[in-house]
C-alpha cells in the first residue's frame, strides 16, 4: 500500500496558492490536512478550494493538534527558522521554501536541528529542473562549447515592489528572493564551489528599504565567472543567459538557444608574434569554420519536484537539494551582502 504524508502547509500566500497546493492535491501520495495562516479569509478559502479540513491561525496549535508527517513552510522568510525547528521537534519533517533563512546562522541553526531531532529536511529550488535550467545541461553536457569560464545570468523587468518582499526586516530583497534562485541554480548546474564574490546592492525602484538592483560576479574554485544580474528597475531586458566556453557561445532569449562553436582541433596552427610591427600593420584576423545551431527550449515537468518529495520523505531517497548545497547557498548569499557593505562603507570615504 502507498504510504500517505499527512501535509500540514503554513502560509496561504502566492506560492502556497500557485504551487504546494494544487501539487500536494495532484500527488496520491500527500494529504493536506492543515493550513496555518493569520489570515482567516484564506484559510476559508483553502478549505473551499482545496478541501483542507484543519484550519489553524496558530502553528504550535497546528501541530498539537493534527500531528503532520511533514509540514510545508511557504510563510515569509523572516519566519522560517522558528516554523521548521518547531515542526522538527514536534516530530514533523519540514519542506521549506527558498531561501531557507534570511541568513548562514540561521540555516545553520536549523540542520542542527533536524540532525539534532533525526526529522529530514528540504529546500524548494525550483529552479534547478525548469525548462531553461534542462536546456543549459544539455549544453553544458555536450562539450560543444569547449571549457567553460563564464555564465552571465540577466534578469530584467520594471516592477514597483510594494509588499512584504520590499523590506528587509521581512527578509525581503531580490538577492534573497531571485538571488536564492539562480545562485542556486549555477551552483547546481555546473557543481561549482564559491571563491570569491563582489556584489553591489540598490534600491532603485521598490517602494521598500529592500534591494531591488543586484550585481553580482561570483568566482567559483575551478575558476568559473557567474555573472549574475538582477534588475528590477529596467525598462528593456538583456538576454536571460550568455554562456561562454573557449570553443563558443550560447545565448538564451525569447524561449530560444542560439549556439556558435568551433569543433575541437579545427583552427589553424597560429604562432603569437612578440614583435611590436604588426604584420602588413593588421591585427589578426583568420577565418573560423563556425558551426550554429538554434534549440527551443525544453518543455519544463511542473510535477517533478513533489515526485522527488515524495521519494525523499516518504521512501528515503536521497533528497534533490543536499545539506551542503543550501549551505553553499546560505554562504554565497552572505558573502554578497557582506561584499555590498564594504563597497557601500569604501563608498563613504571617497
Amino acid at each position: 500500500m502507498k504510504k500517505i504524508l499527512r501535509t500540514a502547509v503554513s502560509g496561504l500566500g502566492r506560492i502556497a496558492w500557485g504551487f504546494h497546493l494544487p501539487q500536494l492535491c495532484s500527488h496520491e501520495g500527500f494529504e493536506p490536512v492543515a493550513a496555518v495562516d493569520p489570515c482567516r479569509d484564506r484559510l476559508e478559502e483553502a478549505s473551499s478550494r482545496f478541501g483542507v479540513k484543519g484550519l489553524y491561525t496558530d502553528f504550535q496549535a497546528m501541530l498539537e493538534a493534527q500531528r503532520p508527517d511533514l509540514v510545508v513552510i511557504a510563510s515569509p522568510t523572516v519566519f522560517h527558522a522558528e516554523q521548521a525547528i518547531t515542526a522538527m521537534r514536534s516530530g514533523s519533517d519540514v519542506f521549506c521554501d527558498k531561501p531557507l533563512t534570511p541568513d548562514l546562522a540561521e540555516a545553520e541553526a536549523i540542520f542542527h536541528a533536524a540532525r539534532e531531532t533525526g526529522r529530514k529536511l528540504m529546500t524548494y529550488q525550483p529552479h534547478r529542473l525548469n525548462g531553461e535550467a534542462r536546456s543549459v545541461r544539455t549544453i553544458l553536457d555536450s562539450g560543444k562549447l569547449g571549457d567553460l569560464y563564464l555564465i552571465e545570468r540577466h534578469l530584467s523587468n520594471y516592477c514597483r515592489r510594494n509588499d512584504w518582499q520590499a523590506f528587509h526586516k521581512n527578509g525581503g530583497g531580490m538577492l534573497l528572493n531571485y538571488g536564492a534562485h539562480y545562485i542556486d541554480q549555477l551552483l547546481y548546474l555546473t557543481g561549482g564551489k564559491v571563491r570569491r564574490i563582489r556584489c553591489e546592492l540598490r534600491r532603485i525602484a521598490s517602494l521598500g528599504d529592500a534591494d531591488d538592483v543586484v550585481h553580482a560576479l561570483i568566482t567559483t574554485t575551478s575558476g568559473l565567472l557567474f555573472d549574475l544580474d538582477i534588475n528590477q528597475a529596467a525598462a528593456l531586458p538583456l538576454p536571460e543567459w550568455r554562456i561562454c566556453g573557449q570553443r563558443g557561445t550560447a545565448l538564451y532569449l525569447d524561449g530560444k538557444w542560439r549556439l556558435r562553436y568551433f569543433s575541437a582541433g579545427s583552427l589553424p596552427s597560429m604562432k603569437a608574434d612578440t614583435g611590436l610591427a604588426a604584420a602588413a600593420r593588421r591585427y589578426p584576423h583568420e577565418q573560423i569554420a563556425w558551426q550554429e545551431e538554434t534549440l527551443p527550449e525544453k518543455p519544463s515537468d511542473p510535477n517533478a519536484y513533489y515526485r522527488f518529495c515524495y521519494d525523499y520523505y516518504a521512501l528515503n531517497r536521497a533528497p534533490l537539494v543536499t545539506a551542503d548545497e543550501v549551505l553553499e547557498l546560505m554562504r554565497t548569499l552572505d558573502g554578497c551582502r557582506r561584499s555590498a557593505e564594504e563597497f557601500e562603507t569604501e563608498s563613504a570615504f571617497c
